[in-house]
């Protein structure tokens, strides 16, 4: 089970602090963005403006908002650890969306240089954080330090597979970078994209677990059969979940009968953090 804000370990100063999942996706992010910025590395001008994934946008605007997204969540955590708060991006929507166009030109070297003193200020701010603790509030969905990380793990990991051609010729697919953990909490984050719960089982290891609105729970064999069962590997499960298109998309039965996956509400922005203890071993 992923770690929700409340499954954080407690120090003499009663200030939560970091656990060995909050260590693990720190890391995990910290892999993503090495990996993104070796295959910015490898990009020309031609790459830069080439159409991402995401509508609209050429790969240089995807680059340009996670550097931008992470200098927001740094931002978020520095304020925490002064007992301040702001919102997420300064300017708010308007200012996110020029700064992404402003930064979508951008040559290679700019891009590089965009990504790296992002990736220092969070290294640097999560640093800051292991000292001052990671249940300060944000106004990041109305949570803390610890949300905030998740989020910027989220999105390094799936924006650098949001590239186009230029994920898919770099190995940054879903199925090549998105391990269990970070899959079992998408699927934790995003069942609130649910209607109702599904069982999902995955192709893997055939583990059943029940997602939807309230999260992810062990499955109780007989009792959640009747259920719409999603069927396919973690990555793929999950990336169905994210809104993002794989080779092999997962399938889904109902009683036995193949049936269309289920319908998704809109991605869980702004929505605050569902607080509950551990609901799976």
């Amino acid at each position: 089970m992923t770690r929700t804000t409340q499954d954080t370990g407690t120090d003499t100063t009663g200030t939560h602090a970091a656990t060995d999942a909050t260590g693990a996706a720190r890391t995990d992010a910290g892999a993503a963005l090495h990996r993104l910025v070796e295959a910015v590395r490898t990009l020309d001008d031609d790459a830069l403006r080439s159409p991402s994934a995401l509508d609209g946008w050429t790969v240089g605007h995807v680059l340009s908002h996670v550097a931008m997204v992470g200098d927001a969540l740094a931002r978020q955590a520095e304020l925490a650890a002064r007992g301040e708060t702001a919102e997420v991006y300064e300017g708010g929507a308007e200012g996110r969306a020029a700064g992404i166009e402003n930064g979508a030109t951008r040559s290679r070297d700019e891009h590089l240089d965009a990504l790296g003193a992002a990736g220092a200020r969070l290294d640097a701010a999560w640093d800051l954080t292991d000292r001052t603790g990671w249940d300060a509030p944000v106004t990041y969905r109305d949570g803390t330090v610890a949300d905030v990380l998740d989020c910027w793990w989220r999105e390094v990991r799936i924006h650098a597979t949001d590239l186009g051609e230029v994920s898919t010729a770099q190995g940054l697919t879903p199925s090549a970078t998105w391990g269990l953990s970070f899959a079992d909490h998408l699927l934790d984050f995003l069942g609130l994209r649910l209607a109702e719960p599904v069982l999902v089982v995955r192709d893997e290891d055939e583990d059943r677990s029940v997602v939807g609105p309230e999260g992810v729970r062990a499955a109780v064999l007989g009792a959640d059969d009747a259920l719409t069962t999603v069927t396919g590997s973690a990555a793929d499960v999950a990336a169905w979940l994210a809104g993002r298109e794989t080779p092999t998309a997962p399938v889904a039965h109902r009683g036995g009968v193949a049936v269309d996956l289920p319908p998704l509400a809109p991605w869980p922005s702004g929505v605050p953090v569902r607080r509950r203890g551990p609901v799976r071993p």
